[in-house]
């Protein structure tokens, strides 16, 4: 089912949210906003977390008191990031329309906050990087784990294998895999297409006792998976059946799938992770989290998004996908404004204004794009803190967009 937005008005522009001025009103709008959107990130990233074996799910946040303790801000000490060889070129914050003192002393508040422990903070504009910060040990050089922002790479790596004409979205995996009704495929399960895989509503169940399931082989494992709800009317969050699509496109296009990968999306971006795509037996592998990206390139994937699927002017992705990904498709909770693209988590508050699309991770990863302020915002995080998700949220709603005008 496709959700459609408000329409955006003639000659609108985009302005800063009023309640980075309000702390009333920024009280109000987490409880009619942000609080529903982090459930849903919650639900997303820590379910992830959960399901690789790491960590039970966390409660939901109920307050956000305590979020952004008071602390003296420190004066800003601001520098531009360094010119590296990697794609990006930078940029002063300080010529751009911004209220600088207001996004530094948020950044300064949000590197002391106990429930985001952040160890990196990014923020690009009109292409280029304006603001890199670290700490924790943690510098322009270190690789962290995306977790579940492995989703939203995979989702740009299916968009390309249709491009390519290898797969659509309509097909069904019965049809795919013949093999399947002999391991368990069978009544409803038939209806599944890969549309189903990719917006969480397959109806398979994600019940795995918290642990990485690891047989011998899970393609058959994954066939004979019990369904816990009719296909496509309940989100469920689990990336575990994705391996059937990645498996598709290694068979499709002759390639395993990390060469695939290689050749048409990590190549040409210049990324080179530390850690790669989970290998299983068979010639497998989990494409739901696992990799591991130096912060900069994590602004790469929200730059080619915003970009409509162009990188420094070659196309990488087309723009159909681009646009129908990060299109809200299903709705997370009953009654609430949170929805769900292909692997892209969409928010639009109050049913106007700016579209905010992310990827998000368990333990705080997150990359945040804002075509209507044409910016990418990049936050990586150690947190077990179970306000994480609306911690960050606060800061990128009050301390990053809301401070550019």
């Amino acid at each position: 089912m496709l959700f459609e937005r408000a329409p955006v008005q003639a000659g609108f522009q985009w302005e800063p949210p009023l309640f980075v001025h309000d702390g009333e009103a920024f009280k109000h709008a987490m409880s009619q906003w942000a609080l529903p959107f982090v459930l849903g990130l919650t639900l997303m990233a820590g379910t992830g977390f959960a399901l690789a074996g790491d960590q039970e799910i966390p409660p939901p946040p109920t307050e956000i008191t305590s979020l952004f303790p008071t602390v003296t801000p420190i004066p800003p000490h601001y520098e531009i990031p360094r010119q590296l060889a990697d794609g990006w070129p930078v940029g002063d914050l300080r010529k751009e329309k911004v209220h600088f003192e207001r996004i530094f002393h948020q950044v300064e508040l949000a590197f002391q906050n106990p429930a985001l422990d952040l160890h990196g903070l990014l923020v690009f504009r009109h292409g280029k990087l304006l603001l890199e910060e670290y700490d924790k040990g943690f510098d322009l050089y270190s690789f962290q784990s995306l977790n579940s922002c492995t989703k939203s790479v995979f989702s740009t790596l299916y968009g390309i294998a249709q491009d390519q004409g290898l797969l659509n979205l309509d097909e069904k995996i019965s049809d795919l895999y013949p093999e399947s009704a002999q391991h368990g495929w069978t009544g409803e399960k038939t209806k599944i297409t890969i549309r189903n895989l990719l917006t969480f509503d397959s109806g398979l169940s994600n019940d795995f006792g918290g642990a990485d399931p690891s047989p011998d082989d899970l393609l058959e494992y994954c066939f004979g998976r019990p369904l816990s709800h009719t296909p496509g009317e309940v989100w469920d969050y689990d990336g575990l059946y994705l391996v059937l699509i990645s498996n598709l496109i290694a068979r499709k296009s002759g390639m395993s799938f990390p060469d695939f990968a290689q050749k048409y999306l990590l190549g040409p971006l210049d990324i080179k992770g530390e850690n790669g795509w989970p290998a299983r037996p068979k010639g497998l592998y989990r494409v739901d989290y696992g990799l591991s990206w130096k912060a900069r390139d994590m602004g790469k994937l929200g730059q080619l998004i915003l970009n409509k699927g162009m990188w420094k002017g070659k196309r990488i992705l087309s723009e159909s996908w681009v646009k129908d990904s990060t299109t809200p498709h299903i709705r997370l909770v009953k009654d609430v404004d949170d929805f769900y693209g292909y692997l892209w988590y969409e928010q639009q508050p109050y049913g106007r204004g700016p579209v905010i699309i992310d990827a998000t991770g368990a333990n705080g990863q997150g990359i945040f794009i804002c075509p209507d302020a044409d910016l990418v915002c990049v936050l990586t995080s150690g947190s077990t803190d179970p306000q994480v998700y609306e911690a960050e949220a606060y800061l990128f709603w009050r301390g990053i967009l809301g401070s550019f005008y």
